[in-house]
Formats: structure tokens, sequence, C-alpha cells
């Protein structure tokens, strides 16, 4: 397969990724990696000839060892933001999924786990109401108000963190 669509040079990175929307009774599936003190939505880098769902289905069979229909694209964000000394400008494609069946709806604690080389990944669904999202440093911020209420049709948005 191609290599991933991130970019490095001094001080600063661009990558490309695929995410899912994956609500179920009025909570998010959020993934949160061992020593990383916030939480992101699943998925992965698009790798260069891959085709944004494919890289997304391709992303949960390897995290969540689950086959995923991919439902909608629903929001298209050109993020900028700072991570440690590196500064990114990120393309995300988030996607709506289906609950993947072989992944429990379990509340206050991990309802998957991989490991990928040397880092962790735990996952837990989290409650989308605006009060609990707001105790979440689910990245990137600005969409929770999207991750809430799923947008109609596909949303295209710039967020400067």
């Amino acid at each position: 397969m191609g290599i991933d669509l991130s970019f490095k040079s001094p001080g600063a990175r661009f990558n490309v990724r695929c995410a899912a929307i994956i609500k179920h009774e009025g909570h998010i599936l959020c993934d949160n990696e061992r020593g990383v003190d916030f939480s992101f939505l699943p998925g992965g880098r698009i790798k260069r000839g891959e085709l944004s769902a494919d890289a997304l289905q391709r992303e949960l069979s390897e995290e969540l060892n689950a086959e995923i229909v991919v439902r909608k694209p629903l929001i298209v964000a050109e993020s900028f933001f700072s991570l440690g000394s590196e500064r990114f400008h990120e393309l995300a494609f988030y996607f709506e999924v289906s609950r993947p069946k072989n992944i429990p709806f379990v509340l206050d604690k991990d309802c998957h786990r991989h490991d990928e080389g040397d880092s962790s990944f735990f996952f837990r669904w989290v409650e989308t109401s605006p009060d609990a999202m707001a105790q979440v440093d689910l990245k990137p911020g600005p969409l929770h108000k999207h991750f809430v209420d799923l947008p109609k049709a596909p949303l295209h948005v710039i967020l400067e963190e």
C-alpha cells in the first residue's frame, strides 16, 4: 500500500486523515492513546492513492477488528493547531459510521483496546450532550456541536486552534 499522507518539515506537519463518527444511544465512540491527555475519533491517515472511505474501512479494521459500513461523509475539516512543539495543518474527512457489532456498548470503562507498535489505545463511549461534551477534551473541540447534532448535509469547516 502507499505511504501515509503526512509530510513533516522542521516544526510543522501536514496530515490527511479520515475519522468515524460512531454514535449509539446518545454517545459517541472516542479513541484515546495511553500517555496522551486528549481524545479523538477513531480513524487514521489516508495513504497515497487511497479513497478516504476506503482508508476509514482499513483503519477501523486495524483498530477495532471490525468490518464497518461507511454511511456518508459529514464533515471536511481544515485544521490548524499546535501539538507540543509542532504546528499542524490537517485535512480531515469525518464519516458517519454504524456501530460495529463487535464493539460493546458499555459505559464508564474501556469497550475495546489495541496496540500499534509501541503505542496502546483504548476506546470509550462518551455522552454527546453539550454538558458532557464540555467535560471531555475531544479534539478538535470546535466540532463538538456537530458531533452532538450531526449535520444534515456535508459541511466544510476551517478550524484555527
